[in-house]
């Protein structure tokens, strides 16, 4: 920051839990937490910044990102996808398990697999495995089919993933369940 100039803003995030995709564990990418905003009131090296909001303690290694004009559009045109998604849910913002409307999901889909802001897929739950205790003289375990749980927009789209709004949840949403064509 030495060359930042004082009363330049920044947001200030927390490095969190890697995404990875639930198909193959590859990592997409890492999640960053808002940790708040500051200003700089001592430009140099080291500069000196005044945290001027906070959501959560901010820690030793957070890092800083100037605050830009935002590039997420307030109007959204939703469409289905042009070409067939076959993707899963990921991430939960704020990291609880049981997903329901108005919550912030990530993806493992992007602009490469056609999604854009105004983007709409429908929510799969997985089917559980269970065991099939009246198979024919050999218990094993069957998977259940898939029920259609929601919708979700996608409002956001990088290389790896995606960020959705949940639009509608019939039935309750877990990550790694699956996104598709609506």
């Amino acid at each position: 920051l030495s060359d930042a100039l004082e009363g330049s803003r920044f947001n200030v995030l927390h490095i969190g839990d890697k995404f990875r995709d639930p198909n193959n564990r590859r990592v997409l990418g890492y999640e960053a937490l808002y940790v708040g905003q500051g200003r700089i009131d001592q430009s140099g090296d080291p500069a000196v910044m005044a945290l001027t909001e906070s959501q959560r303690e901010a820690l030793r290694g957070d890092r800083l990102l100037p605050i830009g004009p935002a590039d997420i559009p307030m109007n959204f045109l939703p469409q289905a996808p042009e070409q067939q998604v076959d993707g899963a849910i990921v991430s939960v913002v704020d990291g609880i398990s049981l997903i329901g409307p108005y919550q912030i999901v990530v993806i493992n889909r992007g602009e490469p697999d056609g999604l854009q802001a105004g983007t709409v897929l429908a929510v799969y739950r997985r089917g559980e495995r269970v065991q099939d205790d009246w198979g024919r003289g050999i218990k094993k375990k069957v998977r259940l089919p898939e029920e259609r749980a929601g919708e979700i927009m996608v409002f956001r789209a990088f290389e790896n993933i995606s960020y959705a709004l949940v639009m509608s949840a019939a039935k309750e949403m877990r990550a790694a369940d699956i996104v598709t064509n609506p």
